[in-house]
């Protein structure tokens, strides 16, 4: 008779459970990052399961991922981007910039009051998610 001590199916089963388990924990909002762009200095991200409409205003939460830190020390930041679908505007506001990629690091700077409307530049980074939460 023989006990067998290690099986393969057994730790199968219990990464399997364990990886069910954090991605429970994990809160939706940072599964649902979608990559929408790309420059040479920096990539966008926004969250395409947070989509808030109201008449022709468009609320999102964007993550820029900066490929080189700028002169603060900010390798990314995290904010809130309202799109005025009507007039071609924009506002950013509810900003939280950080010393790693990706939203990891250091704290750098945290930002609560939206900025001021601005046109949104035609050869900009912003472009691509007006074109995205208002182009329907």
């Amino acid at each position: 008779m023989t006990i067998e001590v290690f099986s393969w199916r057994a730790v199968g089963r219990w990464v399997l459970c364990c990886a069910g388990l954090l991605s429970g924990w994990m809160p939706l909002a940072a599964q649902a990052w979608t990559r929408i762009g790309e420059t040479p200095e920096v990539a966008l991200y926004v969250n395409r399961n947070a989509i808030e409409r109201e008449d022709s205003i468009r609320r999102v939460w964007e993550m820029q991922d900066l490929k080189t830190p700028d002169t603060d020390g900010v390798r990314s930041r995290r904010y809130l981007n309202e799109y005025d679908c009507t007039y071609k505007m924009h506002r950013l506001g509810q900003m939280t910039s950080y010393a790693g990629p990706k939203m990891t690091g250091e704290k750098i700077a945290d930002v609560k009051e939206m900025g001021y409307w601005r046109k949104i530049p035609p050869n900009g980074v912003f472009v691509l998610t007006y074109i995205a939460v208002c182009i329907e």
